[in-house]
């Protein structure tokens, strides 16, 4: 999408007008016919509220221009950057069957620099498509969306590369997540990443199945020995303050595809198997956007990229395994497979990277889903400190979390095994079992899981998403490592 700051109306021409009006129904905007047309549709009970409106015009004209079309957008008070981004992006569903391509909104008043990005990223993800293997579809028109605005051209471009910095980070978690698995192997990932290395001078690093045994990486090699793809893990480093000792590391799962293994996976839950490396998708998309902005922070991206196949070789539920932190794992089901290539990551991101605090992201467990649905990301955390950091930065990136209990007093031994150190899967409470899994493996540093089982994947095209991957927490992770900056120190 182009965006043009605007001074004068007739400086663009548009074709489409995009109208809010907040609790007390006044608009933002009132060309022509607009008002009249405002308190139709609210005796008609199609506008008011929350609603999103859209209508063709044809029976009004400003400027010599036969028509447009005109969408009206209710924003409730006090709304939250999520309810702009939102309430824009369903704009852009109704913009879009109109065909429009030059958009006109306005961005008047004092609280302009509180919503405006959020409003404008609201539009170019609800213009999200992925068409690549529709063979004859249309190539997708860029669009142009001029801002009436009093903000001053340098406060307005910041918030234009802002936006377009953080809209593009999520649609590239989009395009990867929604690459088929035949497409989207574990070198093809490792490709991917490094192409974003090569574009924002991060050092990266492709481990393969030789360099993880010598490591002692068995937990996360055995959830890939029943396929034909070489397992990759995949470290991105990027060194922002080189004087500082501390380092983020951004653990992403990367299941290309993952078929449950031996405890195989009913039909309709394999399909959509593909996107079991959303959180690579996000750790990668977000780390292009750290480094692009250049902040100024270390952080380190560990991600096992892998499938989890049956064959002759695959592992077998009973089997044990000793992971590269030492503990024997006892492998209960196949289909616990994430927390498996998860757990090792974290020792490499500790051990060999120096992290000194972690944030996990992976489409970990259905029960997670269950408990908070498709809106909600489940959060997990031994840190006060950096749970209130996660928590500002969801509120910033308009992408919900909710904490749920690690709750060791409550169910000590939930992933007791009677054959090892410990079970892949617990006794109950499975999102809170997978986490405090992964608890076992982080060695009393600073502590963040993610589970996105829920909000990786839209099933419908609405609002901001479009069908497929959502590139939930690409914003968030980068929100969280910006406020994890610290003041440079004068001398």
């Amino acid at each position: 999408m182009h965006i043009q700051r605007l001074v004068d109306l007739e400086d663009f021409e548009f074709d489409t007008l995009l109208v809010t009006y907040n609790h007390k129904n006044r608009l933002s905007i009132e060309l022509g016919k607009v008002s009249e047309i405002f308190e139709a549709l609210q005796a008609d009970g199609l506008v008011g509220g929350n609603k999103v409106y859209g209508l063709r015009g044809k029976d009004f004209s400003y400027q010599g221009q036969p028509y447009y079309n005109l969408i009206f957008i209710g924003i409730p008070e006090k709304a939250s950057p999520r309810r702009y981004q939102l309430q824009f992006g369903a704009a852009m569903k109704e913009a879009k069957k109109f065909k429009g391509k030059n958009l006109l909104m306005t961005a008047i008043g004092d609280d302009v620099s509180y919503w405006l990005s959020s409003a404008m990223k609201g539009l170019i993800l609800g213009d999200y498509t992925f068409n690549k293997y529709k063979s004859g579809a249309a190539e997708a028109t860029e669009l142009n969306l001029g801002v009436l605005t009093g903000m001053d051209a340098a406060s307005f471009k910041k918030e234009e590369q802002y936006t377009l910095m953080m809209a593009n980070a999520v649609t590239s978690a989009r395009d990867l997540f929604n690459e088929p698995a035949n497409i989207m192997t574990p070198s093809a990932l490792a490709n991917a990443a490094k192409a974003v290395c090569e574009k924002n001078n991060i050092k990266f690093t492709a481990l393969g199945k030789a360099d993880c045994e010598a490591l002692g990486m068995n937990s996360f090699l055995s959830v890939s020995k029943g396929s034909k793809q070489a397992p990759q893990l995949i470290v991105m480093e990027y060194n922002g303050r080189v004087t500082d000792n501390d380092r983020i590391a951004l653990i992403g799962k990367g299941l290309c595809f993952d078929s449950g293994g031996y405890n195989i996976k009913p039909g309709n839950s394999m399909l959509g198997m593909h996107g079991d490396m959303g959180g690579a998708a996000a750790v990668i998309s977000a780390m292009g956007a750290i480094a692009e902005a250049k902040l100024g922070i270390n952080v380190t991206a560990v991600i096992p990229a892998c499938e989890n196949l049956i064959s002759g070789k695959a592992a077998k539920p009973g089997d044990i395994v000793k992971s590269m932190n030492g503990k024997y794992i006892e492998v209960i089901n196949t289909d616990a497979e994430g927390r498996m290539a998860l757990a090792d990551a974290i020792t490499y991101a500790i051990r060999e990277c120096g992290a000194t605090c972690l944030i996990d992201v992976a489409t970990l467990t259905g029960a997670c889903q269950h408990a908070l649905g498709s809106r909600y990301t489940g959060m997990f955390s031994n840190s006060e400190d950096l749970t209130a950091k996660v928590v500002q930065a969801s509120v910033i990136s308009g992408e919900n979390v909710w904490r749920l209990p690690l709750g060791e007093d409550e169910y000590p031994d939930i992933n007791k095994s009677d054959m090892a150190d410990i079970a892949n899967v617990g006794n109950e409470c499975g999102a809170t079992a997978a986490a405090r899994f992964l608890y076992e493996f982080v060695e009393n540093k600073p502590w963040v899981h993610l589970d996105i089982a829920g909000t990786a994947e839209s099933k419908a095209d609405s609002e901001i998403y479009a069908k497929g991957g959502t590139g939930v927490a690409a914003m968030l992770l980068y929100e969280a490592v910006k406020l994890m900056e610290k003041p440079y120190k004068s001398y």
